[in-house]
């Protein structure tokens, strides 16, 4: 028995080492990290080249944001005669919009409806490290389009009973408390999606997910009846 468990522990050892070497031939973990953070990520460019080549909608409703926007299809979900547009990318983060700010000014914007944090905190980033990014994202999106209405919205919550999401909900609700902040500073409508999509236990409630991260159908209904009013007025 101690043999196999010696044993068991050497191949443990070398899977771990080979593992290491892996990443650091790669780059280290810095370099992974901007992979990650979509940098060079084939995705991002991909979506971001699309987003630039799709037709001009002056005053266009624009949902700005991650993957949590990414998924929905905004203009189907209000089924209004609007020019909704959606431009979520998955796995996007403040840095990553600021980026891409050009193609939303483009259409000059009646409304823009932000949603952006969680993946900085995936990244390892604090509340803290990301107010100032997104304090500079808020005041150059304001710069560039001074008629623009921009509506600030929570980072949802997830659930790790559901599955290991790598985020926690006290991380999140302390950069929402930063992000409600930002936008009195800056007199900004703020959407609270994050209470109604909890449990009793303050996390994100099961008939609202599959993966414990991202929303499914009745999700979006809960998100959509509290942008509606902004959307339609």
């Amino acid at each position: 028995m101690r043999r196999w468990l010696v044993i068991s522990l050497l191949i443990n050892a070398l899977a771990l080492t080979i593992g290491l070497l892996a990443v650091q031939r790669l780059g280290g973990w810095r370099f992974l990290m901007q992979r990650w953070q979509h940098r060079e990520a084939p995705l991002y460019e991909h979506r971001r080249q699309l987003f630039g080549q799709m037709p001009l909608q002056n005053g266009a409703i624009i949902f700005l944001g991650d993957s949590q926007t990414a998924l929905c299809e905004w203009r189907e979900l209000f089924g209004l005669d609007l020019p909704i547009l959606n431009r979520g990318i998955v796995a996007d983060h403040v840095g990553g919009i600021q980026q891409r700010l050009e193609e939303i000014v483009r259409h000059q914007p009646a409304k823009i409806f932000l949603l952006v944090g969680v993946n900085d905190l995936l990244f390892g980033k604090s509340p803290e490290e990301i107010e100032p990014d997104y304090r500079a994202l808020v005041t150059e999106i304001r710069t560039a389009l001074p008629a623009t209405l921009l509506i600030l919205q929570t980072v949802l919550p997830v659930n790790n009973h559901i599955k290991n999401t790598g985020q926690s909900n006290a991380k999140i609700q302390a950069l929402n408390a930063r992000i409600a902040q930002i936008a009195r500073d800056n007199n900004l409508p703020f959407v609270d999606i994050y209470r109604l999509l909890t449990d009793a236990e303050g996390n994100l409630a099961q008939q609202f997910t599959l993966d414990g991260l991202h929303l499914n159908g009745a999700g979006y209904q809960v998100w959509k009846q509290q942008v509606a009013p902004y959307v339609t007025h």
